[in-house]
């Protein structure tokens, strides 16, 4: 194993001004770092349609409980492969996939990065578990027996990485990079308004826990797959620009991913191509799935200067997210989809 770093202060994440809130929150730390050290079964799950903060989190959580020897089983929904981009993370290959594993009075079960229990399938647990919940998504409703919600922290890892250093639990390269993974992907490699002081020390001491940071940027960013490449040039073909320029919107049939041999795992980060194009002030992309005679519409929706709080819009249709990423899926076809959005748009801009 590879030493612990030294040790620093936790990273300042949040703006607190309620000394009472901080010192539960602070608390709640803690007592999360003390239980999972003496945990000796867990169940960690993340949402489905998992980016690099929700893979990040289970990597992260899975080494940790190897070194602490604890039993981990790692659970997201459904059943299109991963962003082959986040493949290198340790563990992935070992993530229980489709139904929720069953668990059994005494067990914990970790929720990573969930805004939604909804996006869990987890249902109901027996008697005898708790349920902890680890998230930075404003909208998280508290749904956990422990919650630990800090809309203000870059990424769930970070969050996590602070549980860590609160029960002394060692981080060595692997558990640095999966956590550091995180923090990348969510701040937008560090240019996003989530990107506080906090996040450039966290980043720092994990470089100095032993992450490559060269080889996590071509892991992500510079090892695009080619159906990747082929579903953009179908969204960019779809693309239509609304509203005099503030709306961009697009989408992506089933027979788009057909021609491109692309599965869902590749349209991870598509939408921030759109969202980057001048003087677009949201951005959308829908994703239709068909499954036998169900036809679903997965959105992903972008607000690039926060005037316009997409979690709010996704929250209308049961998605959820932050003020300015969010995302909904709704049974809905693509054209009714677009409407509404744009409807709900011009009112609010």
């Amino acid at each position: 194993m590879i030493p612990a770093p030294e040790r620093h202060a936790a990273p300042d994440f949040h703006v607190e001004t309620d000394t009472a809130a901080h010192d539960r929150r602070a608390t709640l730390v803690v007592e999360i770092a003390g239980r999972l050290r003496a945990e000796k079964q867990v169940l960690a799950i993340s949402h489905e349609a998992p980016d690099g903060d929700a893979l990040g989190c289970l990597s992260a959580f899975a080494l940790v409980c190897d070194r602490l020897g604890v039993a981990c089983t790692l659970y997201i929904p459904g059943e299109s492969r991963f962003p082959p981009e986040y493949l290198f993370l340790p563990g992935l290959d070992g993530v229980v996939r489709g139904e929720a594993p069953s668990v059994g009075p005494g067990v914990s079960v970790y929720f990573f990065d969930c805004a939604s229990l909804l996006r869990t399938n987890s249902g109901e647990f027996p008697p005898g578990v708790t349920r902890i919940n680890i998230d930075h998504h404003q909208d998280n409703p508290g749904y956990g027996d422990i919650n630990l919600i800090d809309p203000s922290a870059p990424s769930t890892t970070a969050i996590l990485y602070e549980v860590l250093k609160a029960g002394d639990i060692p981080i060595d390269a692997q558990v640095a990079t999966a956590l550091y993974v995180g923090l990348v992907t969510d701040t937008g490699r560090f240019q996003y308004s989530n990107t506080t002081p906090g996040a450039h020390r966290m980043a720092a001491e994990l470089q100095e826990a032993g992450v490559d940071v060269a080889s996590v940027y071509r892991h992500i960013y510079e090892s695009t797959p080619l159906p990747k490449l082929l579903l953009l040039e179908q969204a960019l073909g779809n693309l239509e620009v609304r509203l005099g320029g503030a709306l961009v919107v697009s989408w992506l049939r089933n027979e788009d991913f057909e021609r491109a041999g692309a599965d869902e795992g590749h349209a991870e980060g598509l939408i921030d191509t759109l969202r980057r194009i001048h003087g677009v002030r949201v951005a959308v992309l829908l994703r239709e799935r068909r499954r036998g005679e169900l036809v679903e519409t997965k959105a992903s929706l972008r607000s690039t200067d926060g005037a316009l709080d997409v979690a709010t819009l996704a929250n209308e249709k049961g998605g959820g997210g932050h003020v300015r990423a969010a995302g909904f899926t709704t049974a809905e076809d693509i054209p009714t989809v677009l409407a509404w959005i744009e409807r709900r748009v011009e009112a609010s801009l």
